[in-house]
């Protein structure tokens, strides 16, 4: 096992006010902190400087690229962040009645979805609320963009296409018994996949609207879903606490890592050969599966279950 650093803590003062916590030159409390040395100088270190504007509530979800970084809470707002001038917020985003649940952005727009059954289309660059769209009949948990096109999931046991220009609901997927958590597009558009609380992963043509593949060994609710469209995988996490491995391509199971977190997967995400996952043991866990699956070359140095961080 590695332990890793954490770089940078964003938070109000009553949060922020571990022992890691950095000060300025007069003692007086800074809302970022950086690493974990309590001797470090905040001149010497970047990004320390103290922002007003936090969220009132639970972070639930984020999202950043090289320029922004936006987080959603369960105070119902939106804050977005300037990545290159040291994490400073430049907006708040403010429309939805409730938690905002997901977001997803891309380089013109941001789209947030709530538990008050809506999804919000936001202009990226100047934060203008250009439309909401209404369909769902209950929480809206995850958004996901691909192109023009928008595909969200629901309590209501629905899966949604819509085209985000025109706000119109394009497509609706039936055929979940229980209320989802998760949506996911394949890099190409071709199909969505979907998952949640009926602990079954469905495969849907998107331009059809019919399901072509089912998958079923979550024992509970499948939390998340990530598509490795480079391998052609599928990573599924569930409040089984297992992680799975599937060929999207066939619908089967090519890895299983039982209770791979002591309790509630919550995320899990890949690249070509690594899985990245956050649990609410509270831990984040990496692991290289390179060594267990055809077609992949093993890295001379292997870290399986690398990268544990308890908060």
């Amino acid at each position: 096992m590695h332990t890793l650093e954490c770089k940078l803590v964003i938070g109000p003062p009553e949060v922020v006010n571990g022992s890691h916590l950095l000060r300025d030159a007069g003692g007086k409390e800074m809302h970022y902190a950086v690493g974990s040395n309590n001797d470090a100088r905040a001149a010497s270190m970047p990004n320390t400087v103290s922002f007003a504007e936090h969220h009132q509530a639970s972070i639930l979800c984020l999202q950043y690229d090289d320029e922004i970084l936006v987080t959603g809470s369960s105070d119902a707002t939106c804050i977005v962040y300037d990545v290159k001038a040291g994490y400073k917020p430049i907006r708040r985003l403010r429309h939805h009645a409730a938690a905002v649940l997901d977001l997803a952005f891309d380089k013109k727009h941001l789209v947030t979805c709530s538990k008050d059954s809506s999804i919000c289309v936001w202009d990226r660059n100047t934060g203008a609320l250009l439309r909401q769209l209404r369909g769902h009949a209950g929480p809206v948990n995850a958004v996901q963009m691909r192109g023009n096109t928008i595909v969200s999931c629901s309590g209501d046991f629905k899966v949604k296409l819509w085209n985000i220009d025109t706000g119109k609901n394009i497509r609706e997927f039936s055929g979940h018994t229980k209320g989802l958590a998760c949506s996911q597009f394949s890099e190409d558009g071709r199909f969505v996949v979907s998952a949640g609380n009926d602990k079954v992963i469905r495969i849907w043509d998107a331009n059809t609207g019919e399901c072509v593949r089912e998958m079923k060994a979550h024992l509970d609710l499948v939390r998340s879903l990530y598509i490795d469209s480079v391998s052609g995988r599928l990573i599924s996490g569930s409040y089984d606490s297992d992680i799975k491995v599937w060929d999207m391509e066939t619908g089967h199971q090519l890895l299983d890592f039982p209770s791979w977190h002591s309790s509630w997967v919550l995320s899990a995400k890949s690249d070509y050969r690594r899985i990245v996952s956050t649990g609410q043991d509270p831990k984040i866990l990496i692991m290289d599966f390179g060594a267990q699956v055809d077609g992949i070359e093993q890295l001379q140095s292997t870290m399986v279950g690398a990268g544990v961080v308890a908060p």
